[in-house]
């Protein structure tokens, strides 16, 4: 019997063992062509899928590929001889048995057992990927909370930016409203000095001014006098007072015997050097009136004085 034969007789034994053990295994002449890549691609990829699941198939295609795998230029050539030896000697053993035993690859991987150094070291590692997590997990949590702080920190700072605008813009209005209400105020006293200076004016041309000393050392028998000559139709009254500046404004009113009043002005201010109160008086009739000072808004009475009309 040549070694060939031989051989086929060893992969039948052990393809009758590996059926009888684990179903469907591949035959002596799927793993020969096999390991020549005699196979088709369909073939052989449905083979090679099968060896990486079957560890009993995978110890022929070991054997196989011993047997047909040729030598290496660094490996001594195998006499005839001896590869007669190798092959009486299988050859013996399988008579002997009756089939190939295989070997029971489960068992020994069950009867495995972990040393105390990789059980260490898998703790060791469990740890350092649990330790990795949770820095992982804190740098990211850091990185969030700083984002969201400089999302705060920049809202508050266009937040604080728009209310220096805004306070810019309220400032620059009250200082525009405050310079035009004294702008107003302005034109108003110059359009009122105007006035008065046209009034003036007129009076030295056409009607007559008087004036008139009202204090406490005027006697008390001394009365304001009066005239409208010709046919004056009114006439100027200038009155100096000892402290023209006590109030902002003053009024008069001119009262005749009856005490019905027959002139009245108000609103007067004190104008000039000397603070005097200007007004227009009508023509009156001849005789004797009261004069009535008051100060202020109120109207405080601060005096009543004779005035004679002729």
């Amino acid at each position: 019997m040549t070694n060939g034969e031989e051989f086929r007789v060893y992969m039948k034994a052990a393809n009758r063992t590996s059926d009888s053990n684990a179903g469907r295994h591949l035959t002596e002449a799927e793993v020969i062509a096999f390991c020549r890549d005699e196979m088709s691609a369909a073939e052989h990829d449905a083979a090679e899928a099968h060896l990486v699941s079957c560890e009993q198939c995978i110890a022929l295609f070991r054997n196989a590929r011993d047997f047909l795998e040729p030598g290496g230029d660094d490996k001594q050539e195998i006499t005839a001889a001896e590869t007669d030896e190798a092959w009486g000697s299988l050859w013996q053993r399988v008579q002997s048995d009756g089939a190939v035993v295989p070997v029971d690859f489960q068992r020994a991987r069950n009867k495995r057992k972990l040393s105390p150094v990789t059980l260490a070291l898998a703790a060791s590692l469990l740890i350092s990927f649990a330790a990795l997590a949770w820095v992982t997990w804190r740098l990211l949590s850091e990185r969030e909370s700083r984002r969201q702080s400089q999302e705060i920190a920049m809202q508050l700072e266009n937040r604080q930016r728009e209310l220096e605008q805004r306070l810019s813009q309220v400032e620059q209005q009250g200082s525009e409203q405050l310079k035009q209400e004294r702008d107003q105020r302005l034109a108003a006293e110059a359009e009122r000095d105007r006035l008065q200076e046209r009034l003036s004016r007129q009076g030295s041309q056409d009607i007559p001014i008087y004036t008139a000393i009202l204090s406490s050392i005027r006697g008390a028998e001394d009365d304001v006098r009066l005239r409208f000559p010709g046919a004056t139709k009114a006439a100027t009254l200038k009155l100096l007072i000892s402290k023209p500046y006590e109030f902002p404004e003053y009024a008069v009113e001119i009262v005749d015997e009856s005490g019905k009043i027959v002139s009245r002005a108000s609103g007067l201010r004190p104008t000039g050097d000397d603070g005097a109160l200007s007004f227009r008086v009508n023509r009156l009739n001849a005789g004797k009136y009261r004069l009535r000072l008051f100060g202020g808004k109120e109207k405080k009475q601060l005096g009543e004085y004779g005035v004679l009309v002729f």
